[in-house]
């Protein structure tokens, strides 16, 4: 099952069987996760997607450079930890979907290094952010582990807070 799906339609509706859909197909996923891509083309001025996380997905930290970002909780709890250039987390924003009290939306302005840790069995985000889509504008951090070092992973993500995990 694919874990990346494309919109083709110039109008194009989400409904709860496409929350399933994307669930499932996390589920499925080796990194836990799958993405709508509701833009036509990477070459989009504005890049949305709908995007379902597992608990336990991994989203190696990173930056955009020259680029915002902003999502919406739509289900689920997350996370979003903020870095240092070293390394250090500098900052935590814990949301969720609207009914659950916590901040549901957020937007980066800048190249900060950042990630999302899923708190929820099931999270889903709307994330919209500047395009084109240049892979080359998104850089890993350094000192994170790669997604496949799945020792490391754990223990960076449990070195991050203790807070993450309910």
């Amino acid at each position: 099952m694919t874990s990346v799906f494309h919109n083709q339609d110039a109008i194009f509706e989400i409904n709860s069987s496409w929350l399933l859909r994307l669930k499932q197909a996390a589920s499925q996923s080796q990194l836990l996760r799958a993405r709508l891509c509701l833009h036509l083309s990477s070459d989009d001025l504005v890049q949305e997607m709908l995007i379902a996380f597992c608990r336990g997905s991994y989203i190696r930290p990173h930056r955009h450079m020259a680029k915002s970002e902003s999502f919406h909780v739509v289900e689920g709890k997350l996370i979003v930890v903020l870095f240092d250039d070293e390394g250090k987390p500098t900052q935590e924003i814990r949301m969720g979907a609207p009914d659950t009290g916590e901040s549901f939306l957020y937007r980066l302005s800048s190249s900060v290094w950042h990630t999302v840790i899923p708190l929820s069995d099931y999270t889903i985000i709307h994330e919209t952010t500047t395009g084109p889509f240049d892979p080359t504008e998104t850089q890993v951090a350094p000192w994170s582990p790669d997604e496949s070092a799945t020792t490391a992973v754990k223990k960076f993500i449990g070195q991050l807070t203790t807070s993450c995990y309910e």
